[in-house]
């Protein structure tokens, strides 16, 4: 009776594991989570997989990086490796998420309740925490057959979850293949012996006599080869960048060259200008641009003033908060004020008027800090424009957009 017991006990064991195999096989792998944001889907590896971590899903910040996904989600993530934080900023409102002291606060220095973590060298947010936080993207799951899709979207989504599972299966198959063929163990290659080398039979005097005078001698000693020079890293290398374009006739024209190259940057107008240019003004908040003012009384209280009307344009046009100003004229202590009444100052200290090159720009750029360019929207600072992007490029700048959290003194 106990015999017969053990083998039902064996069998029902079996049973239980090829269920599992085909559970396995033909539904979601409970423990593997794919990743889409709005109608695409994205890669996933072993370094970016989203996680559960204490009940909270968590997913890799590039998510939320318009340079990894190509999508402007309206909410964007940038990793400052030199301060080790992450900004999350929709240009009105920011969070910093600081990796070394374990903590987050918003552009006030308001602590907040949330973490993020780091596993393999890849930083992870709370996205239903930051959808919460922002309220302008969201966040849902989905079982799928090769796992559970994680899929960030906002207003421009086309497809429901439903919908796009059904759209985008062949793709989610081919990404948890891939991932499944990276995560598999490789087999150690099977060190092959070196080739027995005989030495040289040393040649008979007779041979050596009869060697033609104008063949070269065996020499045991090799020939010296050329040590390559290190290459100097161009100037600018590595450097973090802030720009911002002042109003001119080719305004329109540097944001489309920017767009193009799936670049937000900072537009600053006069109130005036920005009351003349109403449209431009909509159609640049709604690229996701920022747009700020430049205050040009000479004391803290016109400039105040200037920045309330201003304000109103801006709502009035665009429905767009006023954060950043430029106050060229003020000197600390009326800088100060304005920072009090709760505006952010954009300060550059490289100005492209005065720089007749890229070049000469690019060696003014500093890696310890965040270097802030001021660039004109004339026909000169438009080509002065184009050969900095390609500078920058080749020198591995990384551009960050001129949003008020990354300006505010919290995001230092």
């Amino acid at each position: 009776m106990k015999r017969v017991l053990k083998m039902i006990g064996i069998a029902a064991l079996c049973v239980a594991i090829l269920m599992g195999i085909i559970a396995t096989a033909n539904g979601a792998p409970a423990n593997v989570y794919l990743m889409a944001v709005n109608d695409r889907p994205m890669e996933m590896t072993a370094e970016n997989m989203p996680m559960m971590v204490g009940g909270t899903l968590y997913v890799p910040y590039t998510m939320l990086s318009s340079r990894v996904t190509t999508i402007n989600l309206g909410v964007s993530a940038q990793y400052n490796s030199t301060r080790r934080t992450v900004l999350v900023s929709s240009g009105q409102q920011g969070v910093v998420f600081d990796l070394q002291a374990n903590n987050s606060y918003d552009i006030r220095s308001n602590p907040l309740n949330a973490h993020a973590v780091v596993r393999n060298s890849m930083v992870f947010l709370p996205i239903m925490w930051i959808c919460n936080y922002f309220g302008n993207i969201n966040c849902t799951l989905s079982r799928t057959n090769y796992g559970t899709l994680v899929r960030v979207t906002n207003s421009a989504v086309v497809l429901s979850d439903r919908e796009f599972v059904d759209a985008a299966n062949n793709q989610l198959k081919d990404n948890y293949n891939r991932y499944l063929s990276s995560i598999q163990p490789t087999a150690t290659p099977v060190p092959t012996a070196a080739p027995t080398v005989r030495p040289t039979d040393r040649p008979s005097p007779s041979t050596s006599a009869s060697r033609p005078s104008s063949a070269p001698r065996p020499s045991s000693t090799p020939a010296p080869t050329a040590t390559p020079r290190p290459t100097e890293p161009p100037p600018g290398a590595n450097a973090e960048v802030a720009l911002a374009y002042r109003w001119g006739d080719q305004a329109e024209e540097a944001a489309r060259l920017l767009e193009h190259a799936n670049q937000r940057a900072l537009f600053l107008f006069t109130p005036g200008e920005a009351a003349a240019n109403d449209g431009l003004v909509r159609r640049l908040a709604a690229a996701g641009h920022t747009v700020g003012l430049v205050l040009t009384g000479e004391t803290a209280e016109d400039c105040l003033a200037q920045a309330e009307e201003g304000a109103a344009l801006l709502a009035s046009a665009a429905r767009y908060p006023l954060f950043i100003v430029e106050a060229p004229a003020l000197d600390g202590d009326g800088q100060a004020a304005l920072e009090q009444a709760g505006y952010v100052l954009w300060a550059p200290r490289l100005r492209g008027e005065n720089y007749s090159s890229a070049n000469g720009i690019m060696r003014e750029l500093s890696g310890r800090r965040l270097n802030l360019v001021e660039l004109t929207c004339d026909r000169a600072g438009l080509d002065l424009s184009r050969s900095l992007w390609n500078a920058m490029t080749n020198a591995n700048c990384r551009v960050q957009q001129a949003t008020a959290p990354l300006l505010s003194p919290a995001a230092d």
